[in-house]
Protein backbone atom coordinates (compact mmCIF):
# COMPACT_ATOMS: atom_id res chain seq x y z
CA UNK A 1 0.00 0.00 0.00
CA UNK A 2 1.18 3.47 -1.29
CA UNK A 3 1.35 5.97 2.17
CA UNK A 4 0.99 9.49 1.55
CA UNK A 5 3.37 11.91 3.40
CA UNK A 6 2.29 15.52 4.78
CA UNK A 7 4.36 17.82 5.94
CA UNK A 8 3.69 19.02 9.72
CA UNK A 9 2.03 16.78 10.64
CA UNK A 10 3.06 14.94 13.91
CA UNK A 11 1.04 12.33 15.64
CA UNK A 12 0.50 10.27 19.21
CA UNK A 13 -1.63 7.87 21.38
CA UNK A 14 -3.82 9.20 24.05
CA UNK A 15 -3.73 7.74 27.51
CA UNK A 16 -6.83 6.19 25.61
CA UNK A 17 -4.51 4.82 23.15
CA UNK A 18 -6.51 6.67 20.53
CA UNK A 19 -4.08 8.28 17.46
CA UNK A 20 -4.00 11.46 17.90
CA UNK A 21 -3.05 13.99 14.86
CA UNK A 22 -2.15 17.57 14.63
CA UNK A 23 -0.31 19.75 12.12
CA UNK A 24 2.01 22.06 14.04
CA UNK A 25 3.84 24.41 11.18
CA UNK A 26 6.16 27.22 12.26
CA UNK A 27 5.11 30.29 13.50
CA UNK A 28 1.34 29.03 13.23
CA UNK A 29 -0.84 27.70 16.12
CA UNK A 30 -1.09 24.13 16.34
CA UNK A 31 -4.23 22.54 14.78
CA UNK A 32 -6.24 19.19 15.24
CA UNK A 33 -7.06 16.61 12.38
CA UNK A 34 -10.43 14.97 12.63
CA UNK A 35 -10.96 11.95 11.24
CA UNK A 36 -8.88 9.49 8.73
CA UNK A 37 -5.96 10.73 6.73
CA UNK A 38 -7.04 11.07 2.93
CA UNK A 39 -10.73 11.19 4.43
CA UNK A 40 -12.23 14.51 3.18
CA UNK A 41 -13.03 15.99 6.70
CA UNK A 42 -9.49 15.31 7.58
CA UNK A 43 -7.58 16.87 4.47
CA UNK A 44 -9.63 19.81 4.09
CA UNK A 45 -8.49 20.61 7.83
CA UNK A 46 -4.66 20.12 6.72
CA UNK A 47 -5.38 22.56 3.79
CA UNK A 48 -6.95 24.78 6.20
CA UNK A 49 -3.84 24.56 8.63
CA UNK A 50 -1.35 24.40 6.24
CA UNK A 51 -2.04 27.42 4.70
CA UNK A 52 -2.86 29.74 7.17
CA UNK A 53 -5.97 30.85 6.29
CA UNK A 54 -9.73 29.64 7.38
CA UNK A 55 -11.32 27.44 4.50
CA UNK A 56 -13.78 27.93 2.22
CA UNK A 57 -17.08 26.10 3.86
CA UNK A 58 -18.25 24.54 1.27
CA UNK A 59 -20.11 21.41 1.41
CA UNK A 60 -19.37 17.77 0.54
CA UNK A 61 -19.45 17.03 -3.08
CA UNK A 62 -18.97 21.20 -4.04
CA UNK A 63 -16.29 22.80 -6.11
CA UNK A 64 -15.48 24.78 -3.14
CA UNK A 65 -14.51 21.46 -0.85
CA UNK A 66 -12.84 19.78 -3.72
CA UNK A 67 -10.77 22.67 -4.61
CA UNK A 68 -9.75 22.44 -0.31
CA UNK A 69 -9.20 18.85 -0.67
CA UNK A 70 -6.95 19.23 -3.97
CA UNK A 71 -4.85 21.50 -1.64
CA UNK A 72 -4.24 19.07 0.76
CA UNK A 73 -3.98 16.33 -1.58
CA UNK A 74 -0.04 15.24 -2.05
CA UNK A 75 -0.46 16.08 -5.82
CA UNK A 76 -0.87 19.85 -4.53
CA UNK A 77 2.01 19.04 -1.64
CA UNK A 78 4.71 17.45 -3.88
CA UNK A 79 4.45 20.47 -6.31
CA UNK A 80 7.82 23.23 -6.17
CA UNK A 81 6.58 26.19 -4.11
CA UNK A 82 6.43 28.58 -7.11
CA UNK A 83 3.90 26.28 -8.77
CA UNK A 84 2.04 26.13 -5.76
CA UNK A 85 1.82 29.89 -5.85
CA UNK A 86 0.24 30.27 -9.67
CA UNK A 87 -2.22 27.13 -8.34
CA UNK A 88 -3.55 28.59 -5.71
CA UNK A 89 -4.09 31.67 -7.55
CA UNK A 90 -6.32 30.19 -10.32
CA UNK A 91 -7.72 27.63 -7.61
CA UNK A 92 -9.08 30.23 -5.26
CA UNK A 93 -10.49 32.40 -7.97
CA UNK A 94 -12.68 29.22 -9.29
CA UNK A 95 -13.34 28.11 -5.32
CA UNK A 96 -14.87 31.90 -5.23
CA UNK A 97 -16.98 32.31 -8.39
CA UNK A 98 -18.02 28.71 -8.35
CA UNK A 99 -17.46 27.13 -5.55
CA UNK A 100 -21.09 26.75 -4.61
CA UNK A 101 -21.46 24.45 -7.77
CA UNK A 102 -21.32 20.76 -7.20
CA UNK A 103 -18.27 18.31 -8.92
CA UNK A 104 -20.80 16.55 -10.82
CA UNK A 105 -22.34 19.39 -11.91
CA UNK A 106 -19.84 21.08 -14.21
CA UNK A 107 -20.28 20.44 -18.00
CA UNK A 108 -17.93 20.46 -20.60
CA UNK A 109 -19.40 23.71 -22.13
CA UNK A 110 -19.01 25.56 -18.68
CA UNK A 111 -15.56 24.86 -18.64
CA UNK A 112 -15.31 26.34 -21.58
CA UNK A 113 -16.47 29.18 -20.74
CA UNK A 114 -14.77 29.29 -17.92
CA UNK A 115 -11.35 29.18 -19.73
CA UNK A 116 -12.67 31.69 -22.55
CA UNK A 117 -13.73 34.56 -20.67
CA UNK A 118 -10.30 34.36 -19.07
CA UNK A 119 -7.99 33.81 -22.12
CA UNK A 120 -9.94 35.64 -24.58
CA UNK A 121 -7.91 39.02 -22.84
CA UNK A 122 -5.43 36.60 -21.46
CA UNK A 123 -4.28 33.72 -22.97
CA UNK A 124 -1.19 32.76 -20.81
CA UNK A 125 -3.44 32.88 -17.69
CA UNK A 126 -6.53 30.86 -19.76
CA UNK A 127 -3.96 28.28 -20.58
CA UNK A 128 -2.92 28.61 -17.21
CA UNK A 129 -6.37 28.74 -15.72
CA UNK A 130 -6.93 25.85 -18.05
CA UNK A 131 -3.66 23.32 -16.89
CA UNK A 132 -4.85 23.88 -13.16
CA UNK A 133 -8.91 22.90 -13.36
CA UNK A 134 -7.95 19.83 -15.75
CA UNK A 135 -5.49 18.55 -12.71
CA UNK A 136 -8.05 19.58 -10.30
CA UNK A 137 -10.65 17.55 -12.10
CA UNK A 138 -8.35 14.64 -12.39
CA UNK A 139 -8.54 14.70 -8.56
CA UNK A 140 -11.95 14.58 -8.77
CA UNK A 141 -11.97 11.25 -10.72
CA UNK A 142 -9.16 9.82 -8.63
CA UNK A 143 -11.23 10.65 -5.56
CA UNK A 144 -14.70 9.41 -7.45
CA UNK A 145 -16.37 12.30 -7.26
CA UNK A 146 -16.44 12.50 -11.24
CA UNK A 147 -16.12 9.51 -13.97
CA UNK A 148 -14.93 12.50 -16.60
CA UNK A 149 -13.10 15.45 -17.08
CA UNK A 150 -14.97 18.45 -18.27
CA UNK A 151 -11.22 20.33 -19.17
CA UNK A 152 -9.68 17.86 -20.60
CA UNK A 153 -10.32 18.34 -24.61
CA UNK A 154 -10.04 22.24 -24.54
CA UNK A 155 -7.47 22.83 -26.13
CA UNK A 156 -4.56 25.64 -25.30
CA UNK A 157 -4.51 28.47 -26.77
CA UNK A 158 -1.06 30.00 -29.01
CA UNK A 159 1.11 31.87 -27.24
CA UNK A 160 3.80 34.08 -29.15
CA UNK A 161 7.16 32.86 -28.73
CA UNK A 162 9.71 35.95 -26.80
CA UNK A 163 11.71 38.13 -29.42
CA UNK A 164 15.73 36.86 -29.78
CA UNK A 165 17.53 39.96 -29.56
CA UNK A 166 19.66 40.88 -32.82
CA UNK A 167 23.16 41.78 -33.31
CA UNK A 168 21.65 45.47 -33.15
CA UNK A 169 20.20 45.55 -30.55
CA UNK A 170 22.77 44.53 -28.42
CA UNK A 171 24.83 46.63 -29.66
CA UNK A 172 22.19 49.73 -28.93
CA UNK A 173 21.92 48.29 -25.44
CA UNK A 174 25.73 48.20 -24.43
CA UNK A 175 26.41 51.65 -25.86
CA UNK A 176 23.69 53.12 -24.01
CA UNK A 177 24.55 51.07 -20.26
CA UNK A 178 28.16 51.14 -19.57
CA UNK A 179 30.48 48.76 -17.75
CA UNK A 180 29.85 49.48 -14.19
CA UNK A 181 26.30 49.87 -14.08
CA UNK A 182 23.60 47.49 -12.25
CA UNK A 183 21.58 47.25 -15.62
CA UNK A 184 24.64 46.34 -17.89
CA UNK A 185 25.19 43.90 -15.43
CA UNK A 186 21.97 42.60 -14.97
CA UNK A 187 22.20 42.31 -19.05
CA UNK A 188 25.48 40.33 -19.16
CA UNK A 189 24.12 38.15 -16.63
CA UNK A 190 20.89 37.13 -18.61
CA UNK A 191 22.96 37.16 -21.61
CA UNK A 192 26.13 35.35 -20.19
CA UNK A 193 24.70 32.70 -18.70
CA UNK A 194 21.58 31.83 -20.71
CA UNK A 195 19.22 31.35 -17.19
CA UNK A 196 16.02 32.27 -16.95
CA UNK A 197 15.49 35.34 -14.84
CA UNK A 198 14.14 34.28 -11.26
CA UNK A 199 17.87 31.65 -11.95
CA UNK A 200 19.67 35.25 -12.38
CA UNK A 201 18.60 36.76 -9.50
CA UNK A 202 19.60 33.89 -7.19
CA UNK A 203 23.47 33.30 -8.92
CA UNK A 204 25.68 33.94 -5.75
CA UNK A 205 29.02 35.99 -5.47
CA UNK A 206 30.73 32.98 -3.49
CA UNK A 207 30.98 31.29 -7.00
CA UNK A 208 32.62 34.22 -9.14
CA UNK A 209 36.19 33.26 -7.23
CA UNK A 210 35.92 29.85 -8.58
CA UNK A 211 35.35 31.07 -11.96
CA UNK A 212 31.66 29.23 -12.64
CA UNK A 213 28.41 29.56 -11.48
CA UNK A 214 26.13 26.85 -9.67
CA UNK A 215 22.55 27.08 -10.60
CA UNK A 216 19.86 24.98 -9.82
CA UNK A 217 16.95 25.94 -12.15
CA UNK A 218 13.67 26.65 -10.32
CA UNK A 219 11.71 25.45 -13.34
CA UNK A 220 13.36 22.30 -14.15
CA UNK A 221 15.25 21.30 -10.86
CA UNK A 222 18.17 21.02 -13.18
CA UNK A 223 21.50 21.03 -11.11
CA UNK A 224 23.86 23.27 -13.58
CA UNK A 225 27.90 24.93 -13.74
CA UNK A 226 27.85 27.36 -15.37
CA UNK A 227 31.14 28.98 -16.55
CA UNK A 228 31.80 32.80 -16.09
CA UNK A 229 32.79 33.86 -19.31
CA UNK A 230 35.54 36.71 -19.11
CA UNK A 231 33.26 39.82 -20.53
CA UNK A 232 30.70 38.96 -17.84
CA UNK A 233 33.86 38.37 -15.36
CA UNK A 234 34.55 42.26 -16.42
CA UNK A 235 30.99 43.53 -15.65
CA UNK A 236 31.23 41.66 -12.48
CA UNK A 237 34.37 42.65 -11.46
CA UNK A 238 33.69 46.46 -12.04
CA UNK A 239 29.94 46.89 -10.43
CA UNK A 240 29.91 47.83 -6.66
CA UNK A 241 29.77 44.72 -4.80
CA UNK A 242 26.85 44.74 -2.44
CA UNK A 243 25.43 41.68 -0.74
CA UNK A 244 25.17 37.93 -1.45
CA UNK A 245 23.72 37.81 -4.84
CA UNK A 246 25.82 38.95 -8.07
CA UNK A 247 22.75 41.45 -8.88
CA UNK A 248 20.24 42.72 -6.44
CA UNK A 249 18.56 45.47 -5.64
CA UNK A 250 20.71 49.52 -5.04
CA UNK A 251 20.81 47.95 -1.48
CA UNK A 252 22.24 45.02 -2.08
CA UNK A 253 19.04 42.95 -0.77
CA UNK A 254 17.64 40.31 -2.90
CA UNK A 255 15.57 40.67 -6.30
CA UNK A 256 12.57 38.60 -7.16
CA UNK A 257 12.32 37.91 -10.66
CA UNK A 258 9.79 40.48 -11.13
CA UNK A 259 11.83 43.05 -10.05
CA UNK A 260 14.67 42.45 -12.13
CA UNK A 261 12.30 42.04 -15.18
CA UNK A 262 10.37 45.65 -13.98
CA UNK A 263 14.46 46.93 -13.98
CA UNK A 264 15.45 45.54 -17.47
CA UNK A 265 12.10 46.79 -18.72
CA UNK A 266 12.67 50.48 -18.22
CA UNK A 267 16.78 49.80 -18.84
CA UNK A 268 15.57 48.65 -22.27
CA UNK A 269 12.82 52.05 -22.49
CA UNK A 270 15.67 54.41 -21.75
CA UNK A 271 18.20 52.58 -24.40
CA UNK A 272 15.25 53.83 -27.01
CA UNK A 273 14.54 49.82 -28.07
CA UNK A 274 11.41 48.68 -29.31
CA UNK A 275 8.63 46.65 -26.87
CA UNK A 276 9.86 43.15 -28.24
CA UNK A 277 12.60 43.55 -26.57
CA UNK A 278 11.95 41.88 -22.93
CA UNK A 279 14.81 40.21 -20.18
CA UNK A 280 13.89 36.21 -21.30
CA UNK A 281 15.00 37.24 -24.69
CA UNK A 282 18.52 37.64 -23.68
CA UNK A 283 18.44 33.90 -22.77
CA UNK A 284 17.58 33.10 -26.14
CA UNK A 285 19.93 35.88 -27.89
CA UNK A 286 22.36 33.90 -25.82
CA UNK A 287 21.50 30.75 -27.12
CA UNK A 288 21.82 32.08 -30.72
CA UNK A 289 25.09 32.98 -30.25
CA UNK A 290 26.32 29.64 -29.15
CA UNK A 291 24.95 28.29 -31.96
CA UNK A 292 26.07 30.98 -34.52
CA UNK A 293 29.63 29.89 -32.96
CA UNK A 294 29.50 26.63 -33.96
CA UNK A 295 28.36 25.27 -30.02
CA UNK A 296 27.06 21.77 -31.09
CA UNK A 297 22.97 21.05 -29.74
CA UNK A 298 23.94 19.15 -26.56
CA UNK A 299 26.69 21.84 -25.79
CA UNK A 300 23.71 24.39 -25.65
CA UNK A 301 21.63 22.00 -24.16
CA UNK A 302 24.43 21.74 -21.02
CA UNK A 303 24.02 25.66 -20.71
CA UNK A 304 20.97 26.42 -20.87
CA UNK A 305 19.37 23.26 -18.98
CA UNK A 306 16.69 22.45 -21.32
CA UNK A 307 15.11 18.49 -20.82
CA UNK A 308 15.69 17.49 -24.70
CA UNK A 309 17.79 17.98 -27.60
CA UNK A 310 14.23 18.95 -29.35
CA UNK A 311 13.97 22.07 -27.59
CA UNK A 312 17.25 23.46 -28.14
CA UNK A 313 16.96 22.66 -32.28
CA UNK A 314 15.35 26.03 -32.73
CA UNK A 315 18.56 27.95 -32.22
CA UNK A 316 21.18 25.54 -33.98
CA UNK A 317 18.73 25.04 -36.89
CA UNK A 318 18.37 29.06 -37.30
CA UNK A 319 22.35 29.25 -37.26
CA UNK A 320 23.61 26.48 -39.10
CA UNK A 321 21.03 28.05 -41.82
CA UNK A 322 22.31 30.92 -41.94
CA UNK A 323 26.46 29.68 -41.47
CA UNK A 324 25.89 26.82 -44.28
CA UNK A 325 23.93 29.82 -46.60
CA UNK A 326 27.06 31.97 -46.03
CA UNK A 327 29.51 28.57 -46.97
CA UNK A 328 27.72 28.36 -49.68
CA UNK A 329 27.61 31.78 -51.36
CA UNK A 330 31.08 31.75 -50.67
CA UNK A 331 31.59 29.12 -53.16
CA UNK A 332 30.48 31.10 -56.21
CA UNK A 333 32.86 33.29 -58.00
CA UNK A 334 32.34 37.22 -58.57
CA UNK A 335 32.36 36.96 -62.26
CA UNK A 336 30.15 34.15 -63.66
CA UNK A 337 31.81 31.81 -65.76
CA UNK A 338 30.18 29.25 -68.41
CA UNK A 339 27.41 27.05 -67.90
CA UNK A 340 28.33 23.74 -66.41
CA UNK A 341 25.75 22.41 -68.58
Amino acid sequence: MTRIRLDYIHEYRDRHGRVRRYVRKPGAKKVALPGVPGSAEFMAAYAEAINNRPAARHGDGTVGALVTGFMGSVEFTNLKPKSQRLYRMVLERFATQDGHRMVHDMPPEKARKIVEEIGSKRPGMGNLTRAVLRKLFEYAIDTRQRTDNPFARIKAYKLGSHHTWTDAELDQYEAYWQIGTRERLAYELLLGTTQRVGDVTALSRHDVKTGAFNVVQEKTGAVLTIPIRPRLMKAIKATPAKGVNVIGDPNGRPMSAGALSKMMEAAIEKAGLPARCVAHGLRKAGLRILAEHGASMHEIKAMSGHRSIEQVQGYTEKADQARLARSAVKRVPNKRGKSRG
